[in-house]
């Protein structure tokens, strides 16, 4: 990947150079995933949920030749058919080489659905969406479903805020995605949610269809000796460092939240010639909420 004019990312995922620890978790979902385990994972917002699948994703991909990792947000689907349409989008037609054949192949699969074709300018990447009636959606789930256990290829799929299905208008999306992800022998899948309330009782309590579906995990803060060695490290281009006084400054005014700290340091290394001192530290922040 490009190096970076200010290495602390606060958005997206720029690859392992510039993602702080997490060592533990990252193995033990690789770990996890590669021996055949759905993984749920816990954390309140802003804690690097996101960042963390992406980075194990990109690890796993390195690892392990012909494995498919996806990744979906579906904190802004409102019902089961918006959840659908995203996925089409972000699954269909990439299983295979962009080829006439394969894609001519992924139009037969779905014709009751009348896919649309459109292939990214940039990328040449395809994409299929599929013209679905609100009553299609349970239907055309587990289509897609069965055409991802019909490619045979290792899968991987991440869902972020999963929590949301539980405002669907429609009656049993997680007794019924419950059904159908437990029969497919080749795609395993994350699921995540900062919504810990909910996420804990669909997947702790012994009633709910994914009781017992998943291994469980938190994600806690990270070490403040740790996020210093990194931080330094990514300073040391400017020929700077934090002393310790000064990074415990930074995680008590940042509650120790990933997201807050990598802002505040982002911030900080954008003030190239300052010293980094409280001072410095209390005007990023500042600067921070202004821009809120």
């Amino acid at each position: 990947m490009a190096r970076l004019n200010n290495p602390f990312v606060v958005y997206g995922y720029k690859g392992a150079e510039y993602f702080c620890d997490r060592q533990k978790e990252t193995e033990k979902m690789i770990s996890s995933l590669h021996n055949e385990r759905n993984i749920t994972l816990v954390a309140p917002r802003r804690m690097g949920k996101t960042g963390l699948i992406h980075h194990v994703f990109h690890q796993m991909e390195e690892q392990y030749a012909e494995v498919k990792c996806f990744y979906l947000d579906i904190f802004a689907t409102k019902n089961l058919e918006q959840m659908v349409q995203l996925m089409a989008s972000e699954i269909i037609g990439k299983l295979d080489t962009v080829s006439q054949s394969a894609l001519r192949k992924v139009q037969e699969f779905f014709s009751s659905w009348r896919p649309t074709l459109t292939i990214d300018e940039l990328t040449g990447i395809p994409s299929f969406s599929l013209d679905l009636k609100p009553s299609e959606g349970k239907e055309s789930l587990k289509r897609i479903f069965e055409y991802l256990k019909q490619s045979g290829k290792r899968c991987y799929i991440a869902i972020d805020e999963f929590q949301q299905i539980l405002s669907y208008p429609e009656d049993g999306v997680e007794a019924m995605i419950r059904s159908y992800i437990q029969f497919l022998p080749n795609v395993y899948f994350v699921f995540s949610g900062s919504q810990q309330h909910m996420m804990q009782e669909m997947f702790l309590s012994a009633n709910r269809p994914f009781f017992q579906s998943s291994l469980v995990l938190s994600l806690p803060c990270i070490g403040e000796q740790v996020y210093r060695e990194f931080a330094n490290r990514l300073l040391a281009s400017q020929h700077r460092s934090i002393d310790e006084s000064t990074f415990s400054y930074i995680y008590q005014q940042s509650d120790r939240v990933t997201w807050y700290v990598q802002s505040i340091l982002h911030g900080i290394y954008e003030h190239a010639s300052s010293e980094i001192t409280k001072s410095l530290v209390d005007e990023v922040i500042l600067e921070l909420i202004e821009e809120q």
